[in-house]
């Protein structure tokens, strides 16, 4: 049972990582369907629906508990969101992604194995979008 969960958190990740390296190339050719990109891949390969994840108080619990996401799953899915707020093309998408990719932030803060510094400086930028 364990192999089978871990197998899934792998899956995850590397969905997870897919994502991101897609909006890498977004970013460089069309950055206004970033946002369609993601919401097209997670709900097609994690079978979460972003734009209601965004409005969640409760983020990184919901992706923990619902989708079984791990520490480096949660820090994979709040830099794509942070990469998403970045390149939003209005400010709803914009502050929504943002305020979830904070949250995520600070939960790993809270409760991660594992500080990075580079999360300060990411939190703050994301600050200006808040």
């Amino acid at each position: 049972m364990e192999d089978i969960l871990l197998r899934e958190i792998e899956r995850t990740g590397k969905v997870l990582e897919a994502i991101l390296m897609k909006l890498g190339l977004m970013r460089q050719r069309n950055e206004t369907g970033s946002y369609a990109v993601a919401a097209a891949a997670a709900k097609e390969e994690l079978g979460i629906e972003l734009t209601p994840l965004l409005a969640d108080p409760e983020i990184a619990r919901t992706l923990v508990a619902v989708h079984g996401f791990g520490e480096s799953d949660l820090e994979k899915f709040a830099q794509m969101l942070y990469l998403l707020a970045a390149t939003a093309s209005d400010d709803d998408t914009r502050h929504r992604t943002a305020a979830a990719s904070a949250a995520l932030y600070r939960h790993l803060e809270a409760h991660g194995s594992c500080c990075f510094f580079d999360r300060y400086y990411i939190l703050r930028e994301l600050e200006r979008y808040l």
